[in-house]
């Protein structure tokens, strides 16, 4: 099964990375800003942290390459702006999830996941191993089984949504796998609407059937109920407010 291969935060490189991106996509650290010093960063990770300028240059370089930051000459190192930070990476997908999402930004995963997840669906029922359709309805039992619990739910229905990408067969959609679960992962924050995972998990059975059927139409109508559903949750979440 596919995984998103996210940048390890073990170790002090590491969780200069982290520390840095996860500042970057909250919004403390804003385009144009320079990266914080060595000292600021060892305080920020523990008071017996010692943060060296080498650890700062090879963070700046993992950081460089997910064009959220860059370097130059008598300036120094600086955040990029917006449009030009790599947000599909999934490392940076991952700290907007712990940043905590905005409207935009769970708006346009909203979007994109339209755009995308149908045609996968279509793809999944046309040709879905019997084993592949086995590892689905296996993901849709343990969704129902997970009732309204959030952390008992997350992890099958990402499982589920990873298995859609692997039946198309298409290894450039598989890699687009990571993309989706670190969007789905954002919309859960806001999945506390009374009964959501129980609708939720009657719709991912009615995906599954499809499949079963190959019945491309039928599969797509189910996801797009899916998705719908999503939309309204989050929305609803919206309108609920922070707490």
């Amino acid at each position: 099964m596919t995984k998103a291969r996210t940048y390890p935060r073990r170790g002090l490189h590491g969780a200069v990375v982290h520390d840095i991106g996860v500042r970057i996509l909250r919004g403390d650290l804003e385009p144009g800003d320079p990266i914080p010093t060595e000292d600021e960063l060892g305080s920020d990770l523990g008071a017996d942290v010692a943060v060296s300028r080498t650890v700062v240059r090879e963070a700046v370089k993992v950081l460089a390459a997910k064009r959220l930051v860059e370097s130059r000459p008598k300036i120094g190192t600086r955040v990029r702006p917006r449009r030009e930070w790599n947000l599909l990476d999934p490392d940076v997908l991952a700290w907007t999830v712990e940043a905590g999402p905005d409207d935009h930004f769970l708006e346009q995963a909203l979007e994109v996941r339209g755009l995308i997840e149908p045609h996968v669906v279509r793809l999944a029922a046309e040709r879905a191993t019997d084993e592949q359709i086995a590892q689905l309805e296996q993901a849709d039992r343990d969704l129902e089984q997970a009732g309204e619990s959030l952390e008992a739910f997350m992890e099958p229905d990402l499982r589920f949504h990873t298995l859609l990408f692997e039946t198309t067969h298409n290894e450039l959609l598989e890699q687009m796998a990571s993309i989706l679960t670190s969007m789905l992962r954002a919309i859960f924050a806001y999945s506390g609407r009374p009964g959501a995972f129980g609708r939720s998990a009657r719709r991912h059975g009615a995906i599954v059937k499809a499949i079963r059927k190959h019945d491309p139409d039928a599969a797509e109508a189910a996801l797009l109920k899916l998705i719908g559903d999503t939309r309204a949750t989050v929305e609803w979440a919206r309108k609920q407010g922070p707490g």
